[in-house]
């Protein structure tokens, strides 16, 4: 305890010694995503695929809300003062330095966070505390090119990694944590964008998700690893056109890294009214030869490209979805899609193992805003993965990224039933309650935690898939509930804070868990 205290000093003082800006990467703001999706609700005009790609430029966001519900960085974007700046106030909020003249406009920023808190896992428990410097720049040359760096390096300086990665699974990608000292932890995001109207050129490592979920979205995940990835973006009228082409990081199942591994996304939508949209998605997974022409191809059908050779058929997995959602009036969205990992029409209904070759997920949900005080959100999302959806006969080419899943953060053969209410107390302050329960179909597993029989409970064994028939749920079974509430706030500018409570319970399956953890995480700057 004596420990946990003389850091949590240290970290104070620094604190107190610090001054910064708010973030400008809106991803890690955990108001202004939520605030769009709000604004998608009540509004009656705003097209719906205007927010289906996260995150947003900052001046899209700046068109979709309030002035008084702006990012800080999207304020400074758009007026801070000409000249070179140290410590200039713009809006509301300090930042380090602004530089603006008559083609680029500049700004920097420094922030520190302190994390502490208690967690409690089996039969162990223990204090937590985290500290973290990080520097941003944010920079726009001319109307065209734009451009975003955050840079950062944390320390753990009370409790187990594995109590910081619990309660945190990002950290569980980090090297330094796992593997190497098991005390630092550090990150990078960044990108450079070229735009032409709303059109736009992106490439950088960043977390991306499509999706009209305030949960999670079945595609890419809001909780997904950072890709290194190149966007292409083309807004027109009612269609929109996305293509994405990623990195992506793995080990097989001897641990070996996976060489070359790649993922590549089109998505086409049409929003024949405002309020209705469909898309549908092509996308494939290849590793173990470098860059594939054909998947670099923008105009590409993955499908199509991966069955032309006997390499690509058999190796590389490819996946289609559809996805589609409807606001029928003011504060109602409807939201739903269905993922076809494979499909063979002449096996479609068989229950015997040829019945194998189809496998499907699908996400359906509901957000609801109820007019009480600043607003509340309902949302209430059902997912079903069936077995070894997202994996693949390839077990290199699964659809993740340094082993976690790119999709829906469950495994295949799972489903889950998933609820959030959030109240807005403030436009910068807000109460959030999320709450699930999930099935899954285990894969069956000796003592010493060898693979006795594959029942595609795992999104990293696709192999094994033809041996007998797939049933949903099959294997050993767990149950598992989650419940988590934070306040997010800034009680004044430059000034953050995150109070986390959160319970976990798992029974049956291969690992039970009982685990309980409450935070409180300061930051200022971002």
């Amino acid at each position: 305890m004596s420990s946990l205290i003389q850091g949590w000093w240290v970290c104070s003082a620094l604190l107190a010694l610090t001054a910064a800006a708010q973030n400008v990467d809106v991803l890690s703001d955990p108001w202004t995503r939520q605030r769009v999706l709000r604004q998608l609700l009540l509004s009656d005009t705003t097209p719906l695929q205007q927010a289906v790609l996260w995150p947003l430029p900052l001046t899209e966001v700046a068109m979709l809300l309030p002035p008084e519900e702006h990012p800080p960085t999207a304020t400074a974007m758009a007026g801070s003062p000409s000249g070179v700046r140290l410590l200039p106030t713009i809006g509301q909020h300090r930042f380090l330095l602004s530089s603006t003249d008559s083609l680029l406009r500049l700004i920097l920023q420094l922030g520190l966070m302190g994390r502490s808190g208690y967690v409690r896992y089996g039969d162990t428990s223990t204090a937590l505390l985290l500290g973290r410097l990080g520097g941003q720049a944010l920079f726009r040359y001319g109307s065209v090119l734009e451009g975003f760096v955050d840079i950062s390096n944390g320390v753990r300086l009370v409790g187990p990694p594995e109590a910081a990665i619990r309660t945190d699974p990002s950290l569980g990608s980090i090297l330094k944590l796992n593997i190497e000292e098991r005390r630092f932890f550090d990150r990078y995001t960044g990108y450079l964008q070229l735009r032409w109207g709303k059109a736009r050129l992106r490439f950088g490592r960043e977390a991306l998700s499509f999706g009209y979920s305030p949960i999670d979205n079945l595609l890419l995940s809001l909780h997904a690893p950072m890709l290194d990835a190149l966007l292409v973006d083309i807004p027109h009228g009612p269609f929109r056109f996305t293509y994405l082409h990623a990195a992506a990081d793995g080990t097989d199942t001897a641990n070996v890294p996976v060489i070359s591994k790649y993922i590549a996304l089109h998505r086409v939508g049409w929003e024949p009214i405002t309020g209705l949209t469909v898309a549908l998605y092509d996308m494939i997974v290849y590793s173990g030869r470098g860059l594939d022409w054909s998947y670099l191809n923008p105009l590409a059908f993955f499908v199509s490209a991966g069955l032309q050779t006997a390499e690509r058929s058999n190796r590389d997995n490819s996946l289609l979805a559809l996805e589609a959602a409807f606001r029928p009036r003011g504060g109602v969205l409807l939201h739903g899609t269905l993922l076809i990992d494979d499909l063979n029409y002449a096996t479609l209904f068989d229950t015997t193992v040829a019945g194998n070759t189809n496998k499907f997920g699908f996400q359906l949900g509901a957000i609801g805003l109820m007019p009480i005080g600043a607003g509340i959100q309902l949302a209430a999302e059902y997912v079903r993965l069936g077995p070894f959806v997202f994996s693949h006969r390839t077990i290199v080419n699964s659809w993740t990224h340094l082993n976690r899943p790119l999709g829906y953060p469950i495994q295949p053969n799972s489903d889950r039933w998933a609820f959030q209410i959030r109240s807005w107390l403030a436009p910068r302050i807000a109460l959030t309650l999320n709450a699930d329960y999930t099935r899954h179909g285990e894969n069956v597993l000796s003592s010493d935690g060898s693979l006795i029989d594959n029942v595609g409970g795992d999104i990293l064994r696709g192999d094994g898939d033809m041996r007998s028939p797939n049933r949903f749920l099959r294997g050993r079974r767990s149950f598992q509930r989650h419940v988590r509430l934070q306040l997010e706030a800034e009680w004044i500018p430059n000034f953050v804070s995150f109070l986390t409570l959160g319970y976990l319970h798992r029974t049956g399956g291969n690992e039970p868990l009982r685990q309980v953890w409450a935070l409180l995480e300061l930051r200022i700057g971002y």
